[in-house]
């Protein structure tokens, strides 16, 4: 399927992706502001961001928040206006119509949303304060209402590791190589299935030097936030370096992680960037390699997976192949990353 893309959107979905790269488990400050927010302002109040394509909730009080589709969330509202939205009356209010208004069974009256904006001007989410009737939300409410806000995305920057790969959201590659070092160790000792898949993109040094960083930029974001939707949240993503990414999938057998690249691959394929007139697209190479027990070590497997990619370079490009295991396991050093064939990359 053939999509354009919003630039935009793109550099946004990866923001969120950056700050929420480590919510694994909840933040308890969270409930902490949100009670202050329920006493001062709101009996219902919620913390959620946004996707591509649904409201997520992250913490909330008074409520029961259920997941709500973007195109029916009133916190997308806020992502579209970039700025607090006051909605006095919900159910009378043109902005509303189409929009779910009994997120929890309990319909909402009215309500004051506060876009949750990273350090680089992307809004990632809302502060959502929420009464049973129609009620005015004054200056003093708005303005209490954007300093938790702060507070809320302050928490989530606190949170935020380290070896995240600013632009993209994924992890470095560092961090990414110690993931799949951990990943080895457990799949042999416990004799599981993982999966280990790398993904370049493919002519992306001819898009830099015909459009420019900017446009490589939104490249790049773009298929790195494809790749994180098509992942688990058990799963890992790394940007290798450059335009080489990095998937990491546990309890995972083969067959199961090429469908996961096709479907990726197609999607890459159906990207549409425009710049200065002109339709721009990518194709993206795959390289899949099971983890096998006959490898020797966490390099090793990091290598298979770069094998298989330089497979699908000579095989034409916009294809997936596999890593066959070597038959001699010892060929490869213990000390250092796997050396990238030369002009394929």
């Amino acid at each position: 399927m053939v999509m354009e893309i919003s630039t935009g959107e793109e550099g946004r979905l990866a923001a969120l992706n950056r700050m929420t790269a480590a919510l694994v488990t909840p933040i308890e400050t969270l409930d902490h502001i949100l009670e202050l927010a329920r006493i001062s302002i709101a009996p219902m109040v919620a913390i959620s961001i946004v996707d591509r394509n649904a409201e997520i909730v992250l913490a909330a009080r008074g409520i029961n928040y259920k997941r709500v589709e973007r195109d029916r969330s009133v916190a997308a509202l806020c992502i579209d206006a970039g700025e607090p939205i006051a909605i006095e009356d919900v159910a009378a209010d043109p902005r509303c119509a189409n929009l779910e208004r009994s997120p929890s069974g309990t319909t909402m009256g009215s309500c004051l949303g506060v876009p949750l904006q990273t350090p680089d001007g992307y809004v990632i989410g809302t502060l959502l304060m929420m009464d049973n009737g129609p009620r005015r939300f004054g200056e003093r409410e708005v303005t209490l209402a954007s300093h938790l806000a702060h507070l809320v995305m302050s928490e989530l920057a606190s949170h935020q590791p380290s070896e995240i790969d600013y632009l993209t959201g994924a992890l470095t590659r560092s961090s990414f190589r110690t993931e799949v070092d951990r990943e080895y160790a457990r799949a042999l000792r416990y004799d599981r299935p993982a999966t280990l898949i790398f993904v370049d993109i493919d002519g992306f040094h001819r898009v830099n030097s015909a459009f420019g960083a900017e446009i490589a930029d939104e490249v790049l974001k773009s298929v790195a936030n494809r790749a994180a939707e098509c992942l688990r949240t058990t799963d890992r993503l790394g940007r290798l370096g450059g335009e080489e990414f990095g998937m990491l999938l546990p309890e995972t057998m083969a067959y199961e992680a090429s469908q996961c690249a096709e479907r990726l691959r197609e999607e890459i394929g159906g990207l549409r960037f425009r710049f200065s007139g002109k339709v721009i697209s990518v194709t993206a190479s795959f390289g899949i390699a099971p983890f096998d027990a006959r490898l020797g070590s966490p390099i090793q497997w990091f290598a298979q997976a770069d094998i298989a990619l330089y497979e699908s370079k000579k095989a034409g490009r916009n294809c997936v192949s596999f890593a066959a295991l070597p038959k001699d396991t010892g060929a490869l050093s213990e000390e250092t990353d796997p050396i990238q064939p030369p002009g394929l990359h």
